[in-house]
C-alpha cells in the first residue's frame, strides 16, 4: 500500500485527480491488474473512492496519510545525500527502498535534522 500511496500522490502532486491502474501500472512496473486490486483496496480502506473504469481519487484522509507518507520518503532523501553524497536521483531510489521499515524513532530524529526543508534534494516539495 506504502508504494501505491506515493505514486497517487504524486500524480496528485502533478495535477491528475483521477489515477488509474494504467498510471500505477507504469509508474510501478507491476500489472495493471495488481494495480487495480491495490486501488480498490485504498477505497476500501478509506483513503478515497474508486470509480470503475475510470481510477482512484483520494479523499481528504487519502490526501494527509499520503502527504504523511511522501513528506517520509522525501526527508529520508535529504539524510540520505547529506549523509552518504549520493545523487539526488539515487537518493530518491534508495529512499523508496527504506521508507517504508524504517522506525519511528529513526524518522524523528530525520525530522529534528532535516524537518525545516522545504524541498527535498530532487527539487520536489516536502509536504507538511
Amino acid at each position: 500500500m506504502f508504494q501505491i500511496m506515493k505514486e497517487v500522490y504524486r500524480e496528485y502532486e502533478n495535477g491528475k485527480i483521477v489515477v488509474g491502474p494504467t498510471d500505477i501500472a507504469k509508474n510501478t512496473g507491476i500489472a495493471k491488474s495488481t494495480a487495480h486490486h491495490a486501488l480498490k483496496e485504498l477505497a476500501k480502506n478509506g483513503y478515497g473512492k474508486y470509480i470503475e473504469k475510470k481510477g482512484f481519487v483520494l479523499n481528504e484522509n487519502g490526501i494527509k496519510v499520503a502527504r504523511k507518507i511522501m513528506r517520509r520518503h522525501r526527508l529520508l532523501e535529504c539524510f540520505i545525500v547529506a549523509s552518504l553524497a549520493l545523487p539526488p536521483e539515487k537518493a530518491c531510489e534508495e529512499a523508496g527502498k527504506i521508507d517504508e521499515i524504517v522506525g519511528e524513532d529513526f524518522m524523528k530524529s530525520i525530522e529534528k535534522k532535516y524537518g525545516g526543508r522545504k524541498k527535498c534534494p530532487c527539487g520536489k516539495e516536502i509536504p507538511r
